[in-house]
């Protein structure tokens, strides 16, 4: 915005990563709507677009990037064509590589066939194949087009006072289509301008391989055909789509979540039955030895033990773990002689067969866990994780800032060093080499990933090393305001954006689990002996009304302080009936309330919350409201 008369207005959709917060501490001056709900695309716009006062306004996607000479380039461009109702640029993904949607066509009968069937991936430069996205025009060439991608337009005010606002009746999805059709109904043109480019990340609002995604994009694709009665030939063609894709879909998303759980059971009750056979046989010498109530009840008992000991280990938690699976065998085997050691003797069975049929499963569980996706790829991804080694491109100061964050964040980077962002190919004292260089710099060290400074390095910089060095490494930039690193998830997905971000334990769904199961069963136990406390614990009402909410889940026993400043940006928690740490005055809610709790999201582990309810056993009668109480 350096010399644009202009502002920056910011509307949050009732996000919950302190994005609102976050606006408020480092952008003083940007114009902030902080929405309680989540008012979809349309609307929010519409907030902005309302008390906007330029001539021209932009709407922006919140994971975009932008060049520092867009906003000149479009307003010069808008100022020599009186005919352009609507500006988009060239936008390249994570990798930078060019996004097709840049420049799109308008949703005709035979374009959204190409499109859903991927027919136009045939002749993409064909005008008839690939009327979506317009083929016949050129990724450098500047020219009218029907269609802008609501991740950035530019549009003349004049232009959208005449053709109208966003249609809220789009939550997500299709309003871009439907607002570039009507500013071309009033009597405008709208371009394709690719001498100036934005990197587009994609993906952070919605993940585009979700269900919800098919079913928002179709039914926007719906709301656009009936509005627009010269679209409604291809209404049967979205509902085909709709029922092909999110059948398609559901049946993906379920193989893909349940047939870990499906094989492990089929393996766990077929090795007991197997073993089951072997011994009567080898032992008593007939295979029908056995009752028909054990195939009926002891197999699918212990089978259903282990089961649930692997799920409350996590071994069923993406990404997957090789461990939480083997802990969780083994503690399923030590519930199953418990279990058997309760049992009625008439319902018990030799404990060699538990012994046999476990160890039989130990191999398939060894088989599985090495040879199948997705577990056979975590020796892969364990050496990735432990072997990226990264370059930093920034001066002296900002790469010891972005050292100091990554070592923060506990991403597994080995930063090799950094390189002098001076492209004369002067080198500062202590670097790898220039700029310049950093085709050799990459070779030499064997790096996979780059980060830029944004205060050092110029946008052109940025985004002309990722086309020249291609899609095969990751490219990431820090932010010279805030402490955000940014960039693209790897080589397989650069599409989709990613952040370097402090890594809490309490997000993890083995954690969350835990710290459940913990309030559950410790309530319970506290419940036995409710009596005894009443005559120990101050305000037992209290207590016993603290005890009820935590069992159903509307309390936890610990949870953060709601003084915290910052509470917003740690993983969610129901409220607490007691805390880590407890504010005495204003320097320990900024400083005292923050440092505890970040350190007990990060390293989180039930053990904690037990040594905490322990130690503040006393204070269970309690009830927290704030401001230090």
């Amino acid at each position: 915005m350096d010399g644009i008369e202009g502002e920056i207005i910011v509307v949050d959709n009732a996000s919950v990563d302190g994005t609102a917060q976050l606006v408020m501490q480092h952008f003083p001056d940007v114009r902030l709507i902080a929405n309680q709900d989540n008012r979809g695309f349309a609307k929010a716009n519409n907030q902005g677009i309302v008390i906007a006062k330029g001539e021209h306004i932009l709407l922006l996607n919140p994971d975009t990037i932008v060049s520092g000479d867009t906003f000149t380039t479009c307003l010069a461009f808008m100022e020599s064509h009186l005919d352009a109702g609507a500006i988009g640029v060239k936008m390249l993904d994570g990798s930078g590589r060019f996004l097709p949607e840049s420049k799109r066509g308008l949703p005709t009968l035979s374009a959204s066939f190409m499109k859903m069937t991927g027919l136009y991936r045939l002749f993409p430069r064909s005008a008839k194949w690939n009327q979506y996205y317009q083929g016949q025009i050129g990724e450098q060439e500047t020219a009218r087009v029907d269609v802008l991608c609501g991740a950035f337009m530019f549009i003349r005010r004049e232009a959208l006072q005449k053709a109208g606002y966003l249609d809220e009746d789009f939550f997500m999805y299709g309003e871009d289509i439907d607002l570039s059709y009507r500013i071309t109904q009033s009597g405008y043109f709208i371009y394709y301008l690719p001498e100036t480019s934005i990197i587009h990340y994609k993906g952070e609002s919605t993940r585009k391989s979700s269900l919800n995604y098919i079913l928002t994009f179709y039914e926007a694709m719906l709301i656009f055909t009936q509005k627009h009665p010269e679209f409604s030939g291809q209404k049967v063609l979205i509902k085909l789509a709709i029922y092909f894709h999110g059948l398609l879909q559901l049946i993906r998303q379920n193989v893909s979540r349940w047939w870990p759980v499906v094989l492990d059971c089929f393996l766990i009750g077929s090795s007991y039955f197997a073993v089951t056979k072997f011994w009567a046989h080898f032992r008593f010498g007939s295979s029908a030895y056995y009752q028909p109530e054990f195939y009926y009840f002891n197999i699918p008992l212990y089978t259903g033990i282990i089961l649930l000991s692997l799920y409350l280990n996590g071994a069923y938690d993406r990404p997957f773990s090789r461990k939480s699976s083997w802990i969780g065998f083994f503690t399923g085997l030590v519930m199953i002689l418990v279990v058997y050691a309760l049992l009625p003797i008439d319902l018990r069975a030799s404990r060699m067969v538990i012994l046999m049929g476990s160890v039989l499963y130990m191999i398939w569980l060894s088989i599985t866990r090495s040879t199948l996706k997705p577990w056979n790829s975590l020796s892969k991804d364990t050496a990735e994780s432990s072997d990226r080694k990264a370059i930093i491109v920034a001066g002296e100061e900002e790469a010891g800032r972005i050292k100091e964050l990554i070592n923060r964040s506990r991403d597994h980077l080995e930063i090799i060093g950094t390189v002098s962002p001076d492209q004369s190919g002067t080198m500062s004292a202590g670097s790898l080499g220039s700029l310049a260089q950093l085709d050799d710099i990459i070779r030499i060290h064997q790096v996979r990933e780059i980060i830029f400074s944004a205060q050092d390095v110029p946008f052109s910089v940025f985004t002309g090393s990722m086309t020249r060095l291609g899609p095969s490494l990751r490219y990431m930039l820090a932010a010279s305001t805030t402490m955000n690193i940014v960039g693209s998830i790897g080589k397989d997905t650069a599409g989709e954006s990613y952040a370097i971000r402090i890594h809490f334990q309490l997000s993890q769904p083995s954690s969350k689990r835990a710290k459940r199961i913990f309030d559950i069963l410790s309530s319970l136990m506290l419940i036995v002996v409710s009596p005894i406390l009443a005559f120990i614990i101050p305000y037992p009402f209290t207590l016993l009304k603290n005890l009820v909410m935590v069992l159903t889940g509307k309390k936890t026993w610990v949870s953060y302080h709601p003084d915290d400043p910052l509470i917003n940006s740690l993983p969610a928690l129901a409220p607490g009936v007691l805390c880590p740490a407890y504010p005495t005055d204003e320097i320990d809610v900024n400083r005292r309330l923050r440092h505890i709790h970040y350190v007990y999201a990060r390293d989180y582990h039930w053990t904690t919350d037990l040594s905490i309810l322990v130690s503040q056993f006393m204070k269970t009668g309690q009830t927290i409201s704030g401001n230090g109480k």
